[in-house]
């Protein structure tokens, strides 16, 4: 009579390589871009997705032309590079020689007397109500 042998499973051993864990440095971890992660959306999600990149790709160029031709030089200015550039108020204030404040008040307006004076935002925001365009 032969012998039947069995191959043992492999068991969580510190002997067996094939379960060796390795410690990595956090810093490199964290050096990896996390938009670059993937990521799982339901189709409700991706539908919920396609309808907002549809609705900017159709309301981007209308804005644009609202912003080259209702809004002063500045305001032009300071909006395209923070909103378009993605730069940081100070980083807008460096490139025009003006302050942060100052580049806050040309994008978003300031409070005078209780009301919102100023700011390409809320121009643009009045002058697309008038045009029936929903933001």
């Amino acid at each position: 009579m032969e012998a039947i042998v069995y191959k043992e499973k492999p068991s969580m051993s510190k002997f067996d390589p094939q379960f060796w864990e390795i410690g990595i440095n956090p810093e490199i971890i964290d050096s990896f871009s996390q938009e670059d992660a993937l990521w799982y959306e339901t189709k409700e999600q991706q539908e919920q997705r396609y309808i907002k990149e549809d609705k900017k790709r159709k309301i981007l160029p209308l804005i644009m032309e609202i912003i080259e031709n209702d809004l002063t030089d500045m305001q032009k200015k300071c909006i395209i590079m923070h909103f378009l550039y993605d730069r940081t108020h100070d980083e807008v204030a460096q490139a025009l020689g003006i302050s942060r404040r100052v580049v806050s008040q040309h994008i978003f307006g300031i409070f005078r007397h209780g009301k919102r004076v100023g700011g390409g935002i809320e121009k643009i925001k009045k002058i697309c109500q008038k045009k029936c365009i929903t933001i």
